[in-house]
């Protein structure tokens, strides 16, 4: 599994590692938010700075966990985007509209806190 879960203050981070790809890692992703929904937990960050690639199934994975958290109350924040990733969010006009990148866990925190 490429990813795994910790509790920062009032957020669960997924640390993503390696590859990202929505039509192998997007089941068990889905499943886990799922999982944090059930237990009150709807504030997340997705921590990018160990992904090497993401494929546009991963990117459709990373908008349904933020219609997912959102309809749930809380939020989808994304941090520490490497270039190669962050590209592909420019190129498909959703860093900005849809998405924040935020350089650090901390500030996607300190931006949950705020919304």
């Amino acid at each position: 599994m490429p990813f795994k879960t910790r509790e920062e203050y009032n957020a669960v981070v997924f640390q993503i590692t390696g590859k990202f790809l929505g039509s192998i890692e997007g089941a068990a992703f889905k499943d886990r938010l799922e999982e944090l929904k059930a237990e009150g937990k709807t504030n997340v960050i997705v921590d990018l700075s160990k992904a090497d690639f993401m494929d546009s199934s991963g990117i459709g994975t990373l908008i349904g966990a933020l219609t997912t958290m959102r309809t749930a109350g809380g939020d989808l924040k994304l941090a520490c985007m490497k270039d190669r990733i962050k590209n592909l969010f420019v190129l498909t006009r959703l860093l900005g509209p849809i998405f924040t990148d935020y350089d650090t866990v901390e500030e996607a925190v300190a931006a949950l806190a705020k919304s």
